[in-house]
Parts: C-alpha cells; structure tokens; sequence
C-alpha cells in the first residue's frame, strides 16, 4: 500500500558500510516479492526445485542476506506479514486482477518468442504464498536469522521495533518508503 513520508523525514543517504554492526528490521514479504519478480529464467519463468516449487525467492534472500552478513556485518531481523487490514482489501483485488492481466501477455509473448517482453510481463505476475513464505522462515532459522510474524503489515512491525529501539532502524524496499541497501 505505502504512504510517502517524504515530507516528514530528512533524507540522508548512507553506505551500506556505515551500518556494520547494527541492527535492522526487515519487511520480509517485501523482500521475498522483489525476488520472485527478478529471480526468472530468461523466458520469465521463476525458479524451481526438482519437485516444480517455486524457488527464486529463496535463492535472492540466501544471497543477498549472506552478503549483507558477511561482507557488511549488518544484522537484519525479518518481520513477516500478518492479516492484511480491511482497508488494503480493493488494493489486494487490483493487484490480483492486474497479475491476472500480466499472466495473459506474458503467455502471449511467449507463443510469439518474444522473450524480451516475455521477462517484462513475467515480473509483474508474483505471487507469494504461504508455503514460501514458510520455506523462507525455514531458511532464516537455519541461517540464524531471527525474524517474527507481525499480527498485520510487516512494514508497520519494522517501524514499531525501531521505534522502541530494538532495532536501529526499519529496512523497506516499497516505493513510497525511504530504502537502506
């Protein structure tokens, strides 16, 4: 959903080695879409395992969490979405429809090996469920990762926690939040 807060917080931007050491929450369904969309295959297709599950999401959380571990010393902590509220109802029933929509040109481009716009349309078809989510929790407790499950939005979590200081700050990747790394 998203709310711009630009106007009510001072930009200031930072390296990724300004956070050695410190403690950041992280928006786990968030982090998850954005590599379900771009973890594909050239034709767009995502990720698989040998059993046909669905896999990219966990191939950028490894990667990218491992890096930022070993290479940067940050130490994330995930939350992870509960019940979305009421009022995100109409926006989850667009965001069904308009993957939906995308499913259809991405097949389309397909039939005509245009996988250029294939890719294009495959990225705005994720879908996160439960399972990889699950898998992604999975994958956290065996990494050592701590992470949480918010009652509602993962987002509003990370902000709370940085707010009571157990985290040095919120980490988010919606566009109409302010981003770290």
């Amino acid at each position: 959903m998203g709310t711009d807060l630009r106007p009510i917080i001072v930009k200031k931007e930072i390296s990724l080695e300004q956070l050695k050491w410190k403690r950041l929450a992280v928006d786990g369904n968030n982090m998850l879409y954005q590599f379900l969309s771009v973890v594909r295959l050239p034709d767009g297709s995502p990720l698989r395992d040998s059993r046909g599950d669905i896999t990219s999401h966990l191939a950028g959380l490894a990667f990218r969490i491992t890096r930022l571990i070993a290479e940067y010393r940050i130490l994330p902590v995930f939350a992870f979405d509960g019940k979305p509220p009421v009022l995100k109802a109409n926006e989850i029933a667009k965001r069904d429809e308009m993957r939906k929509k995308y499913a259809l040109e991405w097949r389309e481009a397909l039939e005509r090996r245009d996988y250029a716009k294939a890719f294009s349309k495959a990225v705005m078809t994720a879908k996160l469920t439960k399972h990889m989510v699950d898998d992604a929790k999975t994958l956290l407790h065996l990494l050592g990762i701590p992470y949480i499950q918010a009652p509602s939005e993962a987002e509003a979590q990370c902000a709370y926690m940085a707010m009571k200081g157990d985290v040095w700050a919120a980490n988010s990747r919606d566009q109409k939040t302010p981003q770290i790394g």
